[in-house]
């Protein structure tokens, strides 16, 4: 069987076991799960017997309005196969699990997410703003973000000592 039709088996496995649902776009098979199936899912997808998505290149967030996404970028270090899971998450309560036990990699991106995205990673050995300030109030690419008006922001930020 070929790499690319015995991965497509596997996710649709998968999806069955996490109530998943599989779609192929541009050659990329993304696999869509709710939050709280994100650590069982990327641990079986990182140990797929014989075509294994053991890279994490990148991890997203995603505003769309009625709920947020975190996307995963997964490739092999042994072979051609590509997924994408994406982790359907709730606006109003933004949390999913912390997936830097399976990838420490994952820290900063998690981490970006949080700062733009207000995504909770639970887990998370250190969740703070990476980009923004700490005491920056709320979350830049999120789609009900409203910037300042424009003579607040002309104002100059005055640096606290400590800071």
């Amino acid at each position: 069987m070929e790499n690319k039709e015995l991965l497509k088996q596997r996710v649709e496995e998968l999806a069955g076991r996490v109530n998943g649902e599989v779609e192929e776009i541009l050659g990329t098979l993304i696999l869509k799960v709710q939050a709280p199936y994100v650590t069982e899912t990327l641990t079986a997808v990182k140990s797929f017997n014989d075509v294994p998505c053991d890279f994490l290149h990148d991890l997203a967030g995603l505003d769309l309005v009625d709920h947020l996404e975190v996307v995963y970028q997964l490739t092999s270090l042994n072979g051609p196969q590509h997924l994408r899971v994406k982790a359907i998450i709730d606006r109003e309560n933004p949390v999913v699990d912390s997936v830097t036990r399976i990838w420490q990699g994952a820290d900063y991106l998690e981490r970006e997410a949080y700062d733009m995205f207000g995504i909770q990673f639970k887990g998370h050995p250190n969740l703070k703003r990476i980009y923004m300030w700490d005491d920056f109030e709320g979350y830049p690419l999120r789609k009900d973000y409203e910037t300042e008006p424009i003579e607040i922001r002309n104002l100059v930020r005055q640096r606290i000592d400590g800071e």
